[in-house]
């Protein structure tokens, strides 16, 4: 599952700081990712959600080191 903002149009890995300050009215929630990028979203540069193996957020260092 993937939580996205509706005011800033982007989607984030469960857990990501940033994401996690999205007010609960503005948040949307996705099952894949496919299905936010064609709602219009695109991917947070904290999280980095496209990259590495799924789950929830972890440092872009760590997930680039993977």
């Amino acid at each position: 599952m993937f939580n996205a903002c509706a005011t800033t149009k982007i989607v984030c890995r469960p857990n990501c700081p940033p994401g996690r300050r999205t007010k609960p009215e503005n948040r949307r929630h996705f099952p894949t990712l496919n299905d936010a990028y064609e709602a219009g979203f695109r991917a947070c540069l904290v999280c980095i959600p496209d990259v590495g193996p799924p789950g929830p957020w972890m440092s872009k260092k760590e997930r680039l080191a993977l």
